[in-house]
């Protein structure tokens, strides 16, 4: 799958990322997604999942059809005339029934398979980024779950009724290079140690990584530092003293955060980046999920991240 991938990525790499981007993008976007779309997958030598059923499905059918969906907001009703119109100009062989799509988007080879396609369509951009920014939002479970208006407006919506998705997005192309789907109870720090690794282990040169304090820990300013991220800025808390470092470059930027705030602002203002692409998300394809099983709430919350980097590449052709 990494050489279709390298294929595809040399192919499409100079019309992604040299040009600039198109004006009339927001009016043809759902062609240039289609399109887009259709491209990525096609290279890729997917083994077909027997889930239930006599013969087996298509699987590149199956993503694409659930990618639409998702596109449309998780309606099957409202993706009828999209597939048909696929069918019709052979970007699918047939048109997957929704209960086939159903017992795809339940099962966790599923879930665990577009992770891995979110890694894969942010490799097309990374000569160009060095900063990685991590981050996490909720999605309610309900369409009225509650607000939110507070960090832990626990009275508004509880955190036992929404999923949290997990991300790690590149500062230049805005791009999520690595996504991963929760409970909403689960802390971000235990996290950053398999969200960092997997980027570098893509090839991604990163020199700079932003993150809130949510994931501060000594054990992960001692991880970059091996990793050699070296302009590491995770914010700190209000209580930290200073005392006992496990790690050099943790003493080194708690002595910049509290001796030179505006050297430390100067560079740590970039996160803002991450929550613009959470609220392209959630305008784009709802706040909310629409399954109802803990998979495929997870499936559906990580298709969201894929049609927002597919959605992301077709503004630059």
């Amino acid at each position: 799958m990494e050489q279709q991938i390298k294929l595809y990525r040399e192919k499409k790499s100079k019309s992604v990322i040299t040009l600039q981007k198109n004006r009339y993008s927001l009016e043809q976007e759902k062609e240039k997604f289609i399109v887009n779309m259709c491209d990525f997958i096609e290279p890729l030598p997917f083994e077909q999942l027997q889930i239930t059923g006599r013969p087996k499905v298509n699987f590149k059918d199956v993503i694409k059809s659930i990618l639409m969906m998702s596109f449309n907001g998780m309606s099957y009703r409202r993706t009828q005339s999209d597939l048909k119109k696929m069918c019709e100009e052979g970007l699918i062989t047939y048109i997957p029934p929704r209960s086939t799509l159903n017992d795809y988007v339940n099962d966790e080879d599923t879930k665990r398979l577009i992770e891995k396609l979110i890694q894969f369509s942010a490799l097309f951009f990374n000569e160009d980024e060095d900063t990685v920014i991590l981050d996490s939002t909720w999605f309610g479970q309900r369409m009225y779950t509650g607000g939110y208006r507070k960090v832990h407006d626990k009275r508004s919506g509880s955190l036992y009724k929404v999923r949290k998705l997990h991300v790690a997005c590149l500062k230049n192309s805005k791009v999520i290079a690595y996504a991963k789907a929760t409970v909403g109870t689960k802390h971000d720090s235990p996290f950053f140690g398999e969200v960092v690794n997997a980027i570098v282990k893509n090839g991604f040169q990163i020199k700079t990584l932003l993150a809130d304090s949510g994931y501060l820990s000594k054990d992960n300013y001692a991880l970059c530092k091996e990793l050699g991220i070296l302009n590491t800025f995770i914010d700190f808390k209000s209580n930290v003293t200073g005392k006992r470092p496990k790690s050099d470059l943790w003493r080194e930027k708690f002595k910049l955060y509290k001796e030179n705030k505006e050297i430390w602002s100067q560079t740590y203002r970039f996160r803002v980046i991450v929550e613009g692409v959470f609220s392209a998300i959630k305008k784009k394809n709802l706040n909310y999920l629409r399954s109802r099983k803990e998979t495929a709430q997870d499936v559906e919350l990580l298709l969201k991240a894929l049609v927002y980097n597919l959605t992301i590449i077709g503004k630059y052709s």
